[in-house]
């Protein structure tokens, strides 16, 4: 009997002690977390964590999720729960760091209800479930004066951007003034004429407007945005200016810019061998400059733009097709870039980022290594195996071209630039323009020959990788980023305005690993691919050769013996087309046959590692036990 109430004390006792470890775990060790992801995704980073020490000022995060709802819908929106758990866990992270200046409000917004109302007035995204049930996850973010920040939708597929997302808008609230941004391009990147009401009218009428490319949208959340004239005299009033795809600019508006520049100005500068977007908005007329270059200024710079040459990497190159007709394959136009590109700069431009996407990117290269009163630092480049390559603008268009002719390299080339120090002037005889008035007279502009103080310029070699079609993405939930080529200009601007915080915050990116074992073998597949698809296209060029042939000797006497001899090689045609097909087929098979089994030996590899280890600690613990024993006995 004694025994049995012993046993009853001991279990008791048990249980209350797992309710108090839990109890203890829960209200102090609530705050320890081991974020063990490469990127430190459950981690604030230092940029947020400077930017809430400088808050000095009460505000309420108000998390809208519509969970009860969610757990009433389909199994793919249960899923958000998910991600609705890691941004609640994150936003505590910011309350915990904000000394005491953040409060968390978690929101489930039902149906006829006062906090349904709220988050449809402060315009959070809802989406209609049935009648009655409206779903809703978005955050606002408010100060005692009223003031709102709204992210109007959180999506999962953009969890490694959530942090940045949160601190700008919480930058944004104790940063009410911003910087002043320029831009000058011959591409419609800003249309400040037409206003968001405008834009609406023009869509219920059935008409497309033209809007402002998403690039400038979303500078313009953290900057003031001005449209710089491409004929302009004086450039002045500007934190930073941007120079987008500058072609054929007068000369007053190169002494505009090198002014500019001598007299303190920060300049983020995109350049172009060959825009394939202006190719586009030009309609591929023939003679039409789809280059830009600022050759006489960048001299001076320390930094020139090699001419009619592209910059390619095979172990970068994207798949994709350039018209419809055409099946996708590699193509060297397309550059995507990864961790390997900025990693080994150190820059905090392009540090941590492994997604961006260029297209037809130019060469840069340094004049002068031994410059003086400057530095110049590289900030993104292809691989070692990266080359640049002469092409022709009839050629682009033919990727199997390129290909075959590119030739590997044994050194990186640069892809970006950044310039810090002291220039001269592009101008030193000043520059003499006409000046209308009553009389035509001309006139010598004179000003600063050398810097009256240090500048900063950053140079990319490509001007299409900020376009809408290879930056950004639309999907149900709006537009999203579709790489991270939007960061890599916020990062450019955030560096030259000097805001370190929020550069540090969005550095925090995503990675593509890259396998060279896997491109190796797809290089190989694709290049016994092209093989036969020529052999297949020159058996189809003979047999039309030969039906011409045919057509000529045509008479009235010999048709139907024609008409014959035509079938029977369309026949076999047909027959060594097929044959072709299978061999081409089983190269496909192969080369997808040995990646599967590579991966499937990772596979394999990976699921007994662990094991395999702790077999082996318990085989060496038992032996050290053993021995012990056999000591002490």
């Amino acid at each position: 009997m004694k025994r049995q109430t012993g046993n009853y004390i001991v279990v008791t006792l048990s249980a209350v002690i797992m309710v108090l470890t839990v109890y203890i775990g829960n209200a102090w060790l609530k705050r320890v977390k081991v974020d063990m992801t490469e990127e430190k995704l459950y981690t604030l980073s230092n940029g947020s964590k400077e930017i809430l020490k400088k808050l000095n000022t009460p505000l309420t995060l108000k998390l809208y999720y519509s969970k009860t709802s969610a757990n009433k819908g389909t199994e793919g929106l249960r899923v958000f729960n998910n991600y609705f758990f890691y941004v609640k866990d994150l936003l505590e992270e910011y309350v915990s760091h904000s000394r005491n200046n953040l409060r968390l409000q978690v929101i489930d917004p039902r149906p006829d209800t006062k906090e349904e109302q709220e988050a449809s007035t402060y315009g959070l995204k809802k989406f209609q479930l049935t009648e009655t049930e409206k779903y809703f996850f978005g955050l606002v973010i408010e100060n005692n004066v009223g003031t709102e920040k709204v992210i109007e939708f959180f999506d999962p597929g953009q969890q490694e951007n959530l942090e940045y997302e949160v601190t700008r808008l919480i930058y944004s609230v104790i940063n009410p003034r911003k910087k002043n941004v320029g831009i000058l391009s011959s591409l419609p990147i800003l249309n400040d004429k037409m206003t968001p009401y405008m834009a609406q009218l023009m869509r219920m009428q059935g008409k497309a407007p033209q809007e402002s490319w998403i690039i400038t949208k979303l500078i313009q959340e953290f900057y003031e945005v001005k449209k710089v004239k491409q004929d302009v005299e004086k450039i002045s009033g500007l934190d930073i200016l941007m120079i987008a795809h500058p072609k054929s600019l007068p000369e007053k508006t190169l002494w505009a810019i090198d002014q500019y520049v001598l007299g303190g100005g920060k300049v983020l500068l995109l350049v172009d061998p060959f825009s394939i977007v202006d190719n586009v908005l030009s309609k591929g007329r023939p003679g039409a400059e789809k280059k830009s270059n600022l050759k006489k200024l960048m001299v001076k710079w320390g930094v020139e733009l090699e001419e009619k040459k592209l910059a390619g990497d095979r172990f970068l190159s994207g798949v994709g097709r350039m018209n419809a007709r055409m099946q996708p394959q590699r193509l060297l136009a397309l550059l995507e870039c990864d961790q390997r590109c900025g990693s080994k700069f150190k820059d905090a431009i392009s540090y941590k980022l492994g997604s961006m996407t260029f297209l037809y990117p130019g060469s840069l290269k340094v004049l002068d290594k031994d410059q003086k009163d400057k530095k110049i630092f590289p900030i993104l480049s292809t691989t070692d195996k990266g080359n640049s390559y002469n092409f022709s603008t009839w050629k682009l268009s033919d990727p199997s071209y390129l290909w075959k002719r590119f030739k590997d390299g044994n050194k990186p080339v640069h892809l970006a630039y950044k310039i810090v120090g002291k220039f001269e002037t592009a101008f030193p005889n000043g520059l003499k323009v006409k000046k209308k008035g009553k009389k035509e007279k001309e006139v010598l502009l004179t000003g600063l020959k050398k810097s009256s103080k240090e500048s900063a310029i950053i140079i990319f070699s490509d001007v299409d990788f900020i376009h809408d079609q290879f930056s950004f993405k639309k999907s149900v939930f709006g537009v999203g980023l579709a790489n991270e080529n939007s960061t890599l200009v916020l990062n450019s601007l955030e560096q030259l305005g000097g805001s370190k915080e929020l550069l540090e915050v969005r550095s925090k990116g995503r990675f593509n690993r890259s396998f060279d074992v896997v491109d190796k073998i797809e290089f190989e597949a694709e290049k016994s691919t092209a093989q036969k698809v020529a052999e297949v296209n020159k058996s189809i060029e003979r047999f039309e050769k030969e039906l011409e042939e045919l057509g000529r000797r045509v008479n009235e006497g010999n048709i139907g013996l024609i008409q014959n001899e035509g079938i029977k090689k369309k026949k076999e045609l047909t027959k060594v087309i097929a044959k072709l097909k299978g061999e081409l087929r089983n190269v496909k098979r192969e080369g997808r046959e040995k990646i599967e089994k590579l991966g499937s030996n990772l596979q394999y590899l990976n699921t007994l590692f662990m094991p395999s280890i702790l077999l082996i600690f318990g085989i060496f613990f038992q032996s050290r036990r053993k021995k012990g024993i056999k000591k002490d006995s």
